[in-house]
C-alpha cells in the first residue's frame, strides 16, 4: 500500500498537517484546557475517519477513528465525565489512530491492542453516567430442563444496582446447578460485572449466551471465558450442553 500515491499523500498530510493540529490539541487536555483541547482535536479526526473511509485497505483505521471520536463527543458533552483518568485513555486512544494507520500501512496491525483500549473506552461510556440515573432494571427468572435461565434486562450493565439483581438470582440457586445467563437484551456489560459473574464460577456452573459484540470483547479481553462458557444462543446451549 504504500506505494498508491494516494496512500503517500495522505501521509504527508498526516504528518505535516493533522499530527501536529493533534499534538496541540492533546497538550491543551494535558493542560487542563479539556474544551479548547477537544475542538481542536475534532477537526482532524473527523478528516482521517473521512479519508480513510474511502482509501482501499485503511477502512480499519476508519472504523476506529469513529469510535475515537465518539468517545471524544461524549467527553465534550459531558456524557463522560472529563476526569484525568478519562482524559488519560482519550488521549491513548487519539495516539493510536496514528499507529493504527502505520500498522495498516506496513500489514503489521496489533488488533488485541485495540481491542483492549476500545473495551476500556466502552466501560468508561457507560460507567460516565451519574449516580442519579443508574439503575437496575433487574431479571427475569426461569427454569429449563433442569437449568436456571436468567434473562438480563438492564441494556447496559456496568455498576453495582445493575448486575446485583443478577448475583442475587443466582445466590437462591442451588450450589452445583447449571446457570445460562441470557444478555440478549443488553448493549454492554462491564469488566466488574463480568467479575462478579465469573466469581460464582466456583460454585455454579456458569455460562452465557445471546452476547453483544461489545459485551463479548470486554469478556475476552479481561480473560474471564477462563470461568463462563459462552454460546451464541440459548437452543445452541441446550443441544450441545
Amino acid at each position: 500500500m504504500s506505494d498508491d500515491p494516494m496512500v503517500e499523500e495522505f501521509f504527508s498530510e498526516v504528518n505535516d498537517k493533522y499530527y501536529p493540529q493533534v499534538m496541540e490539541g492533546l497538550e491543551m487536555l494535558e493542560s487542563d484546557d479539556v474544551a479548547e483541547g477537544i475542538e481542536i482535536l475534532s477537526r482532524p479526526l473527523h478528516t482521517i475517519k473521512g479519508v480513510t473511509g474511502f482509501m482501499a485497505g485503511f477502512e480499519p483505521a476508519s472504523h476506529f477513528t469513529h469510535k475515537i471520536e465518539d468517545f471524544l463527543k461524549k467527553v465534550q458533552g459531558g456524557e463522560v465525565e472529563s476526569t484525568s483518568e478519562n482524559l488519560i485513555l482519550l488521549s491513548r486512544g487519539i495516539n493510536m489512530i496514528f499507529q493504527v494507520l502505520e500498522q495498516l500501512r506496513d500489514d503489521t496491525v496489533d488488533e488485541e491492542e485495540q481491542e483492549e483500549l476500545l473495551a476500556l473506552i466502552t466501560e468508561a461510556s457507560a460507567s460516565g453516567q451519574s449516580e442519579e440515573t443508574v439503575s437496575g432494571a433487574g431479571v427475569d427468572v426461569e427454569s429449563r430442563d433442569d437449568v436456571t435461565i436468567i434473562r438480563v434486562k438492564d441494556p447496559r450493565v456496568h455498576q453495582e444496582p445493575q448486575y446485583k439483581p443478577i448475583i442475587s438470582a443466582i445466590l437462591f440457586i442451588e450450589p452445583g446447578d447449571s446457570i445460562l445467563v441470557d444478555l440478549s437484551q443488553v448493549l454492554t456489560f462491564g469488566s466488574t460485572a463480568w467479575g462478579a459473574l465469573a466469581s460464582m464460577g466456583s460454585t455454579f456452573k456458569v455460562a452465557a449466551c445471546n452476547l453483544s459484540p461489545d459485551a463479548k470483547q470486554t469478556l475476552y479481553t479481561w480473560g474471564f471465558d477462563d470461568t463462563i462458557a459462552v454460546y451464541p444462543d440459548e437452543e445452541t446451549y441446550f443441544t450441545t450442553h
